[in-house]
């Protein structure tokens, strides 16, 4: 599937929904455009994505059923919309995922997953494999960093969409990972930028630069 870009209304969107609270009533009153341009573009984006991806890693599948992001969830507006990338027999809530995330202010993406419930084992495993191979580990986070792409602490739906990279303790680097509860490896460029560049290509390059950390903490 070919991506040509987020149209103007579907960078307006978050921005507008957030000016007005992100209430229940913002988006009713515009969620004809989450449906009829946000959600197929993020679809396009994911399926460009998802090709170049697997053509690393043959199991990487993107699922536009499953692996799209509902825009509404308990009473509330969720203020960006996201999509995840993730090996075939695995979920988003049991693999580590390439995501994208459009926020009011950037758009997002990288590797992520979480230490909990059913993403426990994936993240047990990174855990391990960094605390096994610290010094390599050090040295692919090095390499992205001089690229923009950081690790990043969590931020909360209502923060910006800015890296905000993990205060590492380069000593014990998977503890430090543990205790934030995160594994989330991204860049993000601000929305401002987007209408500039080609969207697709830009996210798959820097996913590219991501890989050899993903295979890595991935390996046996």
């Amino acid at each position: 599937m070919t991506f040509e870009g987020f149209t103007q209304e579907v960078l307006e969107f978050y921005p507008r929904l957030r000016q007005n609270g992100n209430t229940a009533e913002a988006y009713n009153s515009t969620k004809h455009v989450f449906h009829d341009s946000v959600k197929p573009q993020m679809i396009e984006l994911l399926d460009y994505i998802s090709t170049g991806l697997s053509s690393k890693v043959e199991a990487l599948h993107f699922d536009s059923d499953t692996d799209i992001g509902q825009p509404f969830i308990h009473g509330r507006a969720v203020n960006y919309a996201w999509g995840a990338i993730t090996r075939k027999g695995k979920t988003k809530h049991t693999d580590l995922q390439f995501y994208v995330a459009l926020r009011y202010d950037y758009l997002r993406f990288g590797i992520y997953t979480k230490n909990e419930n059913k993403s426990q084992k994936v993240f047990g495993e990174i855990y391990r494999k960094i605390l096994n191979n610290t010094p390599q580990f050090l040295n692919l986070l090095d390499e992205l960093e001089e690229d923009g792409i950081f690790i990043t602490t969590k931020i909360a739906n209502e923060e910006s969409g800015k890296p905000k990279p993990l205060a590492l303790r380069r000593a014990f680097p998977a503890d430090s990972i543990l205790e934030d509860g995160t594994f989330n490896v991204m860049t993000a460029i601000p929305i401002e930028q987007l209408p500039n560049i080609h969207v697709g290509e830009a996210v798959l390059d820097a996913l590219m630069k991501i890989m050899p950390t993903y295979l890595f903490v991935l390996s046996p």
